[in-house]
């Protein structure tokens, strides 16, 4: 009131009118346009009154109301970490565990890179390296890399011999091969080899290198996986292509080509390093989103196994003539309805109930029966034995119409065909079928299809054959 805080007084300045609170005409009034707030009790009184702001009661039930809200969430966290569709993290993961299916793990990026140097390694010089010749035309040297060869000794004929390099053999990589046409030392001799070798330079597994960066936290580390050794390629340059795994999982390990190049502890011999491709099979781990698609995928996999299982099982059981079944009828999951022809109701229950998989409901029914009625009047040529023409016609009918699926339709065309698919049948001059359903009128169908509804099927009952010969 007149812009300060205010409390009115009772029946002064304003009283309680059923319902409603009135403000007396000689009392004091809040300022115009104004908000006011009002404390009261309904019903019956409580005994309790001082719920404003601050007051012992209304800190207790607002305290109490906190934790009920608290418990609400985590219950209602609960319940949502049951299901597929609202579960997350590591409530997720358990969900799907039933399935059993797991989190895909954050994968390590892998590729390669080029150790190498500029220059060739030290030499190293080898003296009257000796070796047993024993018939065979090739002797690897024990200290790799050959560069080239001095001198190789031996006897020929039990004399002393020194072999020439290009006609008695040849250096082929790390090895001495022998020539045939040459001078070979005698047969469980010696030979004694002298040649210059360069320093074997090794990159071993566990050397660690990474990216360059101002920034630490943007560097990439890397370690190498496979002990590798430097030798010396075509173009005279020496290095070795070695794999490399990147040191934390996930994407972060994904480069460019060539932004490897820091060796922090580089190993003897080696002057640089460096990727020549990008690096991009490192791979976060499965998102929520990502591993309910999957589990999902599984489940309907399982669906349709469970289909394939049951009409199995179904089939297997005897008198079972036709089978068809719908998975999602009605569009509603996890139920599956099976329509049945033949074989005893118990034994088709028993065979859905023990491969029907946990939490799939199976509906079993019989199918509709649609009775069939043939008519034909066939022409036969002069001479033909009549009752064989008709006995021919009517099991060939039988035959087509018994084999029909629980939904498939009678094809006009094709039961014309059966017709005259007996050599002693010239031409038809009439093919009717006479269609009964339950609570309808027949009805004759002549050259079109007799359309069947999807759980229909249809039962040939007397098929009528008369032929007469053509003039």
């Amino acid at each position: 009131m007149r812009g300060a805080r205010h409390v009115f007084v009772p029946e002064r300045d304003y009283r309680q009118s059923g319902d409603m609170l009135e403000w007396v005409l000689t009392g004091e009034r809040p300022d115009g346009s104004t908000s006011f707030l009002v404390n009261y009790t309904f019903d019956e009184p409580s005994g309790i009154t001082d719920v404003n702001p601050g007051s012992v009661v209304r800190t207790i039930v607002e305290a109490v109301a906190r934790e009920i809200n608290f418990l609400y969430e985590e219950l209602d966290q609960v319940y949502n970490a049951g299901f597929v569709d609202t579960a997350n993290g590591k409530s997720l993961e358990m969900v799907v565990s039933l399935l059993g299916i797991e989190r895909t793990p954050p994968q390590n990026a892998t590729g390669n890179v080029f150790f190498g140097r500029a220059s060739q390694p030290e030499e190293i010089n080898v003296d009257n390296e000796v070796h047993l010749f024993d018939g065979n035309l090739s002797y690897e040297l024990k200290t790799q890399p050959v560069s080239r060869l001095l001198a190789v000794k031996g006897t020929v004929s039990a004399e002393p011999n020194e072999f020439k390099e290009g006609s008695d053999f040849s250096l082929e990589e790390n090895s001495i091969r022998w020539l045939p046409t040459g001078n070979l030392p005698d047969k469980n001799s010696s030979f004694t080899v002298s040649y210059i070798a360069h320093q074997r330079i090794l990159v071993p597994s566990g050397v660690t290198i990474t990216t360059s960066s101002r920034d630490p936290k943007r560097v990439r580390g890397f370690m190498t996986t496979e002990d590798r050794v430097l030798r010396k390629q075509r173009d005279g340059r020496w290095e070795v292509e070695v794999p490399i795994r990147a040191v934390n999982p996930g994407r972060q390990g994904n480069v460019p080509a060539g932004a490897i190049q820091v060796m922090p502890k580089p190993p003897l011999g080696l002057e640089y390093v460096i990727n020549n491709q990008d690096i991009s099979t490192g791979t976060d781990a499965e998102t929520d989103e990502q591993l309910r698609a999957r589990a999902k995928k599984a489940l309907e996999a399982a669906g349709k196994a469970t289909l394939v299982s049951i009409e199995s099982a179904i089939r297997r059981i005897e008198g079972v003539k036709s089978i068809l079944i719908q998975d999602r009828p009605d569009n509603v999951a996890g139920v599956i309805r099976v329509v049945v022809d033949g074989g005893e109701d118990k034994e088709v229950q028993r065979a859905i109930d023990d491969t029907r998989s946990a939490g799939i409901f199976v509906e079993f029914a019989r199918p509709k029966k649609a009775s069939i009625d043939i008519k034909v009047t066939g022409i036969v040529p002069p001479g033909t034995n009549r009752a064989s023409a008709q006995a021919g016609v009517e099991d060939r009918i039988r035959s087509y119409l018994s084999k029909q699926e629980i939904g498939e339709d009678i094809v006009y065309r094709r039961l014309m065909a059966k017709v005259l698919e007996g050599n002693e049948i010239y031409d038809v001059e009439e093919l009717s079928i006479i269609v009964s359903r339950e609570g309808e009128p027949a009805a004759t169908v002549v050259g079109e299809n007799v359309l069947m509804s999807r759980d229909e099927r249809s039962q040939v009952r007397n098929v009528n054959v008369s032929v007469k010969e053509r003039e």
